[in-house]
């Protein structure tokens, strides 16, 4: 009979344990759970409003599907090509890594960037963080921006993505390509 109601006992202690804290554990426990999905030769196509807006081509991209914060990291490089409205290449992006944040839609490539317009405008830096829900470019690294006229150099940088519209933020150098300003 004793053993009868220590028996009883436990199970009504277990079952005493709530909902919430099934729910609480079960949240954290997915919470810590990490994904890792790898692809190679990927392209990835963004639209808005049915118009390509840019094309991003990698080697490799690794996919971190997490509860909180996922990612995607190219760690061999990225190529992204911009597209106008009409459907033409307004410029291209190179770099040798980029991370992609997929829920902030921010998108940061470093080392050996390099931005193109259809104008010729050529700009070189270390880092570039591209926000796509506003469609700017911005660093705050050391750039260097080469026209047809000028080289310019600088701290700072913002622009749109077409990189057609763009402003260096702290100017410290620029030369003038043949002939006078």
């Amino acid at each position: 009979m004793l053993k009868s109601f220590l028996f009883l006992g436990a199970v009504l202690l277990l079952c005493s344990c709530s909902n919430r804290d099934t729910e609480n554990y079960r949240s954290r426990k997915t919470d810590s759970v990490n994904t890792k999905e790898t692809a190679e030769d990927v392209t990835i196509e963004y639209t808005d409003s049915g118009l390509l807006r840019a094309k991003v081509l990698s080697p490799l991209m690794i996919g971190m599907k997490k509860a909180v914060n996922p990612y995607i990291e190219m760690p061999k490089g990225i190529k992204v090509n911009f597209y106008n409205p009409q459907g033409a290449v307004e410029s291209y992006l190179t770099a040798e890594y980029a991370i992609s944040f997929t829920e902030k839609k921010k998108i940061i490539v470093r080392r050996n960037v390099e931005v193109l317009n259809v104008k010729g405008d050529t700009m070189l830096t270390e880092e570039l963080i591209w926000n796509q829900k506003t469609g700017r470019i911005t660093t705050d690294k050391f750039v260097r921006i080469k026209t047809k006229t000028q080289i310019i150099s600088g701290e700072g940088m913002e622009s749109d993505q077409s990189f057609s519209d763009w402003e260096i933020r702290k100017v410290t150098g620029t030369i003038y390509k043949g002939g006078s300003n």
